[in-house]
């Protein structure tokens, strides 16, 4: 499920066009991350902060590359 989410944010951030959001979303998935950390009693493990930045850079790109790819069907 933390895949899929940051999958999803990663697409929404890609949809802006936008260095500072896609920066912003790197940061605020990391900050969520550290915040669970301190939070819990049982603090998470770190692959899952691993995981979650694939996902978001997986979103990220796949939107940036089918954005790619239907701009260059236009021309």
């Amino acid at each position: 499920m933390i895949f899929v989410t940051a999958t999803i944010i990663g697409i929404a951030a890609g949809l802006q066009r936008s260095t500072i959001g896609a920066l912003l979303g790197v940061a605020l998935v990391t900050v969520a991350f550290m915040a669970a950390v301190a939070i819990s009693i049982v603090p998470p493990p770190l692959t899952t902060l691993f995981i979650a930045l694939g996902g978001y850079n997986l979103g990220f790109i796949g939107c940036l590359m089918t954005a790619d790819m239907l701009e260059q069907r236009r021309a």
